[in-house]
């Protein structure tokens, strides 16, 4: 292998070795194999190690998330004026409501981001997802398609979700969204866009 790569031929690396052409192929090819193996065992190994990094960013950033909503309670004391001129200090506890800061939401977000890029889960483009231009059995089919993968085993719930997401995606549309489809009506093809 190192001849190979410094650019030797096969015949070359045969008559140097002492052994035919043939036997210098086979040895090429099994040292190559057992070389991508281990390539790709390591590349697995990295993409777990990785991951594991990735969700403990994620759960660093949500317990950081639910840490500032959390109320903070903070002594302070005032002073009160009294009839005769004489003053009270008075200590009061204050509690303060907190909605928690979205920033920890964001990285939280480009964690699962960033995880799912290193598991290639992010092939679409955003412009690609569009349902613009999409015919509505099409919308449908996917609609369906995308509630199933979800594992809605209702059909009502599946019918429901596809009416609202239509309706939503169509505001501009006059008709009106059709009753789902019953068994006697043409079924709608399964559509893949991957």
């Amino acid at each position: 292998m190192e001849l190979a790569v410094l650019g030797w031929s096969q015949p070359q690396i045969a008559a140097d070795l002492g052994i035919s052409q043939a036997a210098v192929s086979k040895l090429l090819k099994r040292i190559e194999t057992r070389l991508l193996r281990e390539l790709a065992e390591t590349v697995h190994r990295q993409k777990a190690r990785q991951t594991l990094r990735l969700e403990h960013l994620f759960a660093e950033a949500m317990r950081a998330w639910n840490e500032s909503k959390a109320d903070t309670t903070r002594r302070r004391q005032r002073q009160t004026q009294g009839g005769d001129g004489a003053g009270a200090t008075i200590a009061e506890l204050v509690v303060e409501n907190h909605h928690g800061d979205p920033r920890y939401l964001d990285e939280a977000r480009k964690a699962l981001a960033d995880q799912r890029k290193l598991w290639g889960l992010t092939r679409r483009s955003p412009s690609s997802c569009s349902t613009d231009d999409m015919p509505e059995e099409v919308l449908r089919a996917e609609l369906a398609r995308q509630t199933q993968f979800l594992g809605v085993a209702d059909p009502t719930v599946t019918d429901a979700v596809t009416a609202e997401t239509v309706a939503a995606d169509r505001p501009h549309s006059n008709a009106l969204t059709p009753e789902p489809s019953t068994s006697s009506e043409k079924e709608i093809p399964h559509v893949d866009h991957e």
